[in-house]
Protein backbone atom coordinates (compact mmCIF):
# COMPACT_ATOMS: atom_id res chain seq x y z
CA UNK A 1 0.00 0.00 0.00
CA UNK A 2 1.11 3.52 -0.72
CA UNK A 3 -0.09 6.28 1.60
CA UNK A 4 -0.42 9.01 -1.01
CA UNK A 5 -2.89 11.11 0.96
CA UNK A 6 -0.31 13.57 2.22
CA UNK A 7 -2.87 16.25 3.11
CA UNK A 8 -4.91 14.75 5.94
CA UNK A 9 -2.94 13.97 9.08
CA UNK A 10 -5.18 11.02 9.97
CA UNK A 11 -5.10 9.49 6.47
CA UNK A 12 -1.67 7.91 6.90
CA UNK A 13 -2.66 6.52 10.28
CA UNK A 14 -5.86 5.05 8.82
CA UNK A 15 -3.97 3.36 5.99
CA UNK A 16 -1.38 2.01 8.42
CA UNK A 17 -4.21 0.39 10.40
CA UNK A 18 -5.61 -1.17 7.20
CA UNK A 19 -2.17 -2.42 6.20
CA UNK A 20 -1.85 -4.09 9.60
CA UNK A 21 -5.35 -5.60 9.39
CA UNK A 22 -4.67 -7.06 5.94
CA UNK A 23 -1.05 -8.06 6.52
CA UNK A 24 0.14 -5.66 3.81
CA UNK A 25 3.36 -3.70 3.50
CA UNK A 26 3.02 0.08 3.45
CA UNK A 27 5.06 2.96 2.07
CA UNK A 28 4.56 6.28 3.86
CA UNK A 29 6.02 9.78 3.64
CA UNK A 30 8.82 9.68 6.16
CA UNK A 31 9.53 13.41 6.22
CA UNK A 32 5.86 14.47 6.45
CA UNK A 33 6.47 16.95 3.61
CA UNK A 34 6.56 14.46 0.76
CA UNK A 35 4.20 14.92 -2.15
CA UNK A 36 1.83 12.15 -3.21
CA UNK A 37 3.62 11.40 -6.52
CA UNK A 38 6.87 10.81 -4.64
CA UNK A 39 5.27 8.37 -2.18
CA UNK A 40 3.51 6.47 -4.98
CA UNK A 41 6.69 6.26 -7.05
CA UNK A 42 8.61 4.83 -4.08
CA UNK A 43 5.87 2.27 -3.47
CA UNK A 44 5.67 1.09 -7.08
CA UNK A 45 9.47 0.82 -7.32
CA UNK A 46 9.54 -1.16 -4.10
CA UNK A 47 6.74 -3.41 -5.30
CA UNK A 48 8.60 -4.07 -8.54
CA UNK A 49 11.91 -4.68 -6.73
CA UNK A 50 10.34 -7.04 -4.17
CA UNK A 51 8.04 -8.83 -6.60
CA UNK A 52 4.68 -7.75 -5.16
CA UNK A 53 1.60 -8.82 -7.11
CA UNK A 54 -0.31 -5.62 -6.33
CA UNK A 55 0.58 -2.12 -5.19
CA UNK A 56 -2.49 -0.26 -3.97
CA UNK A 57 -1.98 3.51 -4.17
CA UNK A 58 -4.26 5.71 -2.09
CA UNK A 59 -4.35 9.27 -3.39
CA UNK A 60 -6.85 10.65 -0.89
CA UNK A 61 -10.31 12.06 -0.96
CA UNK A 62 -10.02 14.88 -3.46
CA UNK A 63 -12.45 17.53 -4.48
CA UNK A 64 -13.08 17.35 -8.21
CA UNK A 65 -13.44 21.12 -8.16
CA UNK A 66 -9.90 21.72 -6.84
CA UNK A 67 -7.66 22.19 -9.89
CA UNK A 68 -4.37 21.78 -7.99
CA UNK A 69 -5.37 18.47 -6.45
CA UNK A 70 -6.66 17.15 -9.75
CA UNK A 71 -3.40 18.11 -11.48
CA UNK A 72 -1.53 16.23 -8.78
CA UNK A 73 -3.51 13.12 -9.77
CA UNK A 74 -2.15 13.49 -13.29
CA UNK A 75 1.36 13.62 -11.81
CA UNK A 76 0.62 10.52 -9.72
CA UNK A 77 -0.45 8.60 -12.81
CA UNK A 78 2.67 9.72 -14.71
CA UNK A 79 5.15 8.70 -12.00
CA UNK A 80 3.48 5.30 -11.63
CA UNK A 81 3.74 4.72 -15.40
CA UNK A 82 7.37 5.83 -15.34
CA UNK A 83 8.20 3.47 -12.46
CA UNK A 84 6.36 0.55 -14.08
CA UNK A 85 5.60 0.76 -17.81
CA UNK A 86 1.97 -0.12 -18.52
CA UNK A 87 0.85 0.83 -15.05
CA UNK A 88 -1.48 1.75 -13.50
CA UNK A 89 -3.51 -1.32 -14.37
CA UNK A 90 -6.62 -0.06 -12.58
CA UNK A 91 -7.79 3.38 -11.53
CA UNK A 92 -10.69 2.99 -9.16
CA UNK A 93 -12.77 5.89 -7.94
CA UNK A 94 -14.46 5.47 -4.59
CA UNK A 95 -18.00 6.87 -4.68
CA UNK A 96 -19.91 7.53 -1.48
CA UNK A 97 -23.35 5.91 -1.73
CA UNK A 98 -24.86 8.88 0.11
CA UNK A 99 -23.61 11.46 -2.42
CA UNK A 100 -26.66 11.75 -4.62
CA UNK A 101 -26.76 13.49 -7.98
CA UNK A 102 -23.35 15.14 -7.56
CA UNK A 103 -21.90 11.65 -8.08
CA UNK A 104 -22.18 11.91 -11.88
CA UNK A 105 -20.33 15.21 -12.15
CA UNK A 106 -17.65 13.97 -9.76
CA UNK A 107 -17.14 10.78 -11.78
CA UNK A 108 -17.01 12.72 -15.08
CA UNK A 109 -14.35 15.08 -13.75
CA UNK A 110 -12.13 12.29 -12.41
CA UNK A 111 -12.57 10.24 -15.57
CA UNK A 112 -11.62 13.19 -17.76
CA UNK A 113 -8.46 13.76 -15.73
CA UNK A 114 -7.11 10.23 -15.14
CA UNK A 115 -9.31 7.73 -16.96
CA UNK A 116 -11.27 5.71 -14.41
CA UNK A 117 -11.45 1.93 -15.00
CA UNK A 118 -13.98 1.13 -12.28
CA UNK A 119 -15.89 2.32 -9.25
CA UNK A 120 -16.07 1.26 -5.63
CA UNK A 121 -19.43 2.20 -4.16
CA UNK A 122 -19.26 2.64 -0.37
CA UNK A 123 -21.47 3.34 2.64
CA UNK A 124 -24.15 0.88 1.61
CA UNK A 125 -24.43 -0.45 5.16
CA UNK A 126 -26.87 2.23 6.27
CA UNK A 127 -29.92 3.75 4.65
CA UNK A 128 -28.05 4.80 1.49
CA UNK A 129 -28.82 2.70 -1.53
CA UNK A 130 -26.45 4.34 -4.01
CA UNK A 131 -29.05 4.44 -6.77
CA UNK A 132 -27.42 7.42 -8.47
CA UNK A 133 -24.58 5.15 -9.52
CA UNK A 134 -26.90 3.68 -12.15
CA UNK A 135 -26.81 6.95 -14.10
CA UNK A 136 -23.03 7.19 -13.64
CA UNK A 137 -22.45 3.71 -15.08
CA UNK A 138 -24.94 4.35 -17.88
CA UNK A 139 -23.46 7.72 -18.82
CA UNK A 140 -19.77 6.81 -18.59
CA UNK A 141 -19.81 3.09 -19.38
CA UNK A 142 -17.51 2.38 -16.44
CA UNK A 143 -18.42 -0.57 -14.21
CA UNK A 144 -18.87 -0.76 -10.47
CA UNK A 145 -16.30 -3.33 -9.39
CA UNK A 146 -16.73 -3.41 -5.60
CA UNK A 147 -19.14 -2.29 -2.90
CA UNK A 148 -18.42 -1.37 0.68
CA UNK A 149 -21.04 -2.56 3.12
CA UNK A 150 -19.28 -1.95 6.43
CA UNK A 151 -15.98 -1.25 8.15
CA UNK A 152 -14.36 -4.69 8.12
CA UNK A 153 -11.96 -6.24 5.63
CA UNK A 154 -14.67 -8.66 4.51
CA UNK A 155 -17.06 -5.76 3.91
CA UNK A 156 -15.41 -4.79 0.62
CA UNK A 157 -17.17 -7.15 -1.75
CA UNK A 158 -17.27 -7.75 -5.49
CA UNK A 159 -20.20 -5.94 -7.07
CA UNK A 160 -23.24 -8.10 -7.79
CA UNK A 161 -25.63 -6.25 -10.13
CA UNK A 162 -28.64 -8.45 -9.36
CA UNK A 163 -28.26 -8.10 -5.60
CA UNK A 164 -27.78 -4.34 -6.02
CA UNK A 165 -31.00 -3.94 -8.02
CA UNK A 166 -32.91 -6.09 -5.54
CA UNK A 167 -31.66 -3.90 -2.69
CA UNK A 168 -32.82 -0.73 -4.46
CA UNK A 169 -36.18 -2.17 -5.55
CA UNK A 170 -37.09 -4.81 -2.95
Amino acid sequence: MAAGDTFRAAARDQLEIWAERTGSEIVIDNDKKAQAPSVLSQAVKRGKREGFDVVLCDTSGRLHTNYGLMEELVSCKKVIAKALPGAPNEILLVLDGTTGLNMLQQAKEFNDVVGITGFILTKLDGTARGGCVVSVVDELGIPVKFVGVGEGVEDLQPFDAEAFVEAIFP
